[in-house]
């Protein structure tokens, strides 16, 4: 009895003293938030978690967290949401709050995580505040009880959200007419994106279905503080470089403006131990054994850029653990698993004993909780310094210490003393690339900014549609108006709609009745009546792989034109791709190589990427760079003195002096990112500008440098370049002028990015792919160097 008075008195004392540090924060919060923060033995709030109470408790507006990973962030937006949800059900009302994330298993892991703080409230007798989950994986009575009382807090994907705005559209209003805050975690992600466009578009629609219920209940009252529209939203990522953009994006729509609540600094506050390998590619097996002594022994998650290599390195590692004796713990996460392995996986890292390995993609990138782990492999150059960031943030969350193995091939390092033009194709681009992402991150802590795109004409063919399905006819200007007042359709013009609405009519997706209002077709109800219709990014749509009429194979990817596919254990070259019938034709090769091997597309690199890494061959290895092993220090050595003798860095052209039959060849280097190599290709690919140039051959090699053989000698060719982009410039200016494509775009062979764009009239689909995927400063930046 003592004891117990004892352990009492002191669990009082506790609140005391904490309640008198932080009152104007702490006192705020409810009491089983209170009892969670004493059990869990906090000695105090991080600064972002006081922030974000104090924003939450008496700001009106948005609100943006900002902070490294396992910062807190989660209790930062929750603690006072839920405490402000706690006063609202202790006085009978029934508010919502909404929590959007980009992963299944993201949400599946904050329920876990929402339940453990929320099962201190029901300990002690308060108001049972429900969580709710709604994917794919969740079982229909559990989505159809939320439905019957939509309150508490509803965990849900972009996906199952559009889902839910289109099979219960007139229930709207009632369902959301309570919704008080919007919280979206990994905010980053949406950036940038028609899934982040989607969100946006969803939100809105959300808004206005609010605005007529309430209209409809045609009452002043709301019910228990309840606002009957406006509702705030929540941004929660731990990968930002540019926040006054991601303010601008939480805003899109609204009335509210956004608060910034950052952490101490942008990075994560751990310790960075780094260590980057190169190996000649073609000596797989040494390098998977070397990647197996980086993970033996280890929990740790291997990082690839494709499933194909998530799959070849899983089962090389486990064969070689077969081979020494050893368990086979490597496993496979990405998205064409099934969710039982793929929760099978996460649950061995996070709590089975002993070694796990995780062979993952981007779908281990974001913030579950998968425990501490010892290492981050990371196989091939991260994408992005973005991605680079979240991966390396996936280790150390309780040691304070990340750390992360890059292994790297490339071409063999040559030893000979003399260079010539063509070891430009055995430089370490792979490797420089890396590097160009991490000292990015460690000089500036730079991260790429999201691009929201300009003409996202795919997203409105998905939300006409949807629109139509679920709300019903429309007449065709008020459809115009409704569709164009979303936020992403800002710079679409009523015109173009228009236009799309006339083709998409004759396509049979849109239809029209005698009184002339609007209906969703025949084909548009095959397209809305499949499930793959609610995501916006390709990907669940599967497409036939057909040899000769025959089908051998499905595939749910759109690979690149004359890419190697590898199908039913053989290899197959992509001859032609038909989006409308879903089917992709190959033809037999003999092709076993890898440099055409299909391994996904990834997101393009950032200019910043390639001036970094031609900064880095510039300095000619003068700077010490600590992470590199002894074989990547005689790459990039090497890499150095073939880039000074070939004098890539000092200028964009350089030529080889031995002329072959076919002409002269040149490389031309412009240093810029994905888009910028894009709108290069688009000038020097066209018709009337090769004949200018006299180019016989063409090729875009690493996505770096072009490889160009022609009949003109190198300053004749210099000039007419010069002459080429000036023309291709002004092409843009007065194309943007008229509202249209510039004319130097090829348009029968422009590929299908998004996607709907095989539902768009060619000049809309043009017009999109220059708003959205060419950089015109690239043209800018490399006529400048050519004189």
């Amino acid at each position: 009895m003592n004891n117990l008075f004892c352990v009492n008195t002191f669990k009082l004392l506790w609140f005391i003293l904490y309640s008198m540090n932080n009152a104007s924060r702490y006192s705020r919060f409810a009491p089983f938030i209170r009892e969670y923060i004493y059990r869990e033995k906090w000695d105090a709030l991080h600064g972002i978690q006081e922030e974000a109470a104090d924003a939450v408790f008496n700001g009106r507006d948005h609100l943006l967290i900002a902070a490294g990973t396992a910062s807190g962030k989660t209790e930062a937006a929750f603690f006072p949401v839920l405490s402000v949800l706690n006063t609202l059900f202790r006085t009978g009302g029934k508010p919502l709050v909404l929590y959007i994330s980009p992963l299944k298993a993201l949400i599946n892991d904050q329920a876990r995580r929402l339940e453990r703080i929320l099962r201190t409230g029901r300990d002690s007798g308060e108001p049972v505040i429900p969580v709710w989950r709604r994917h794919g994986d969740v079982n229909e009575s559990q989505k159809e009880r939320f439905l019957e009382d939509p309150s508490g807090i509803l965990l849900i994907t972009p996906e199952s959200l559009e889902s839910l705005l289109l099979r219960r559209s007139r229930e709207l209003g009632r369902i959301f007419y309570s919704l008080l805050f919007v919280v979206i975690d990994e905010v980053h992600v949406f950036m940038g994106s028609d899934r982040g466009s989607q969100l946006i578009c969803q939100l809105a629609r959300i808004e206005e279905a609010k605005a007529d219920y309430g209209k409809q209940r045609n009452s002043k009252k709301k019910s228990a503080g309840c606002n009957a529209v406006t509702f705030r939203r929540i941004g929660l990522s731990a990968t930002l470089g540019d926040y006054a953009g991601a303010q601008r994006w939480l805003s899109q729509g609204s009335n509210l403006f956004t608060v910034l609540v950052e952490g101490e600094s942008k990075s994560s506050g751990k310790q960075l131990s780094l260590a980057l390998d190169y190996a000649a590619s073609g000596t797989g097996e040494a390098f998977y054994r070397s990647l197996y002594d980086q993970a033996r022994n280890k929990r740790a998650i291997i990082f690839t850029n494709s499933r194909l290599e998530a799959e070849e390195c899983a089962a090389s590692l486990n064969a070689l653990a077969r081979g020494n004796c050893e368990a086979a713990v490597f496993r496979v996460h990405h998205g064409s698993v099934s969710a039982l392995f793929r929760d099978e996986a996460e649950e061995k890292l996070k709590s089975g004993e002993g070694p796990q390995v995780i062979c993952a993609t981007a779908t281990l990138e974001l913030g579950i909780d998968i425990g501490d782990l010892d290492r981050i492999i990371q196989l091939g150059p991260p994408w992005s310094v973005s991605a680079f960031v979240q991966r390396v943030g996936r280790s150390g969350r309780r040691s304070g210490r990340a750390e992360m193995y890059f292994g790297i091939t490339g071409k063999t390092v040559r030893k000979a003393a003399a260079l010539s033009i063509e070891d430009l194709t055995s430089l370490p681009w792979e490797l420089l690339r890396t590097m160009a992402v991490i000292q990015l991150y460690l000089e500036e802590k730079w991260i790429e900014p999201p691009k929201e795109k300009p003409l996202p004409y795919s997203l409105l063919i998905h939300q006409c549609l949807g629109i139509l399905a679920s709300l019903g006819e429309h007449n065709p200007e008020a459809l115009i108006r409704h569709i164009l007042s979303l936020p992403p359709f800002k710079h679409i013009t009523p015109e173009d709609f228009r236009t799309l609405i006339t083709w998409l009519e004759d396509c049979g997706c849109i239809g029209s009745t005698e009184e002339g209002t609007l209906i969703l077709g025949l084909e548009g109800e095959r397209i809305v009546n499949r499930h793959s219709f609610y995501p916006i990014f390709p990907g669940d749509e599967t497409f036939r792989v057909v040899l000769e009429g025959r089908e051998i194979g499905t595939v749910n990817f759109v690979p690149d034109p004359l890419s190697v596919l590898a199908v039913g254990g053989r290899r197959w070259v992509v001859k032609n791709i038909d989006p409308g019938k879903r089917e992709i034709w190959v033809a037999e090769t003999d092709d076993e190589g890898s440099e055409r091997l299909w391994r996904g597309r990834g997101g393009g690199i950032h200019r910043r990427i390639a001036e970094t890494m031609r900064r880095i061959l510039a300095e000619n290895g003068t700077l010490p760079y600590p992470y590199l092993s002894v074989g990547a220090l005689k790459a990039l050595e090497y890499g150095c003195r073939a880039a000074r003798f070939l004098g890539i860095t000092g200028r964009p052209l350089v030529y080889d002096e031995e002329e072959t039959g076919e002409g002269l060849t040149l490389f031309l280097f412009p240093w810029t990112g994905s888009a910028g190599m894009r709108t290069i290709a688009e000038v020097l690919r066209n018709d009337e500008f090769k004949k200018i140039l006299r180019i016989v051959f063409l090729e875009e090699e690493t996505e770096l440098y072009f490889r160009i053989i022609t009949k003109y000698k190198p300053e004749e060719f210099r000039v007419s370049l010069i002459v080429v982009l000036k023309r291709a410039i002004t092409a843009f200016a007065e194309s943007s002028i008229r509202g249209e494509a510039p004319d130097f775009i090829r348009r029968k062979d422009l590929p299908y990015r998004d996607k709907y764009d095989y539902l768009l009239p060619p000049h809309l689909l043009a017009k999109q792919f220059a708003a959205n995927m060419l950089d015109r400063e690239a043209l800018e930046n490399l006529l400048t160097e050519l004189f």
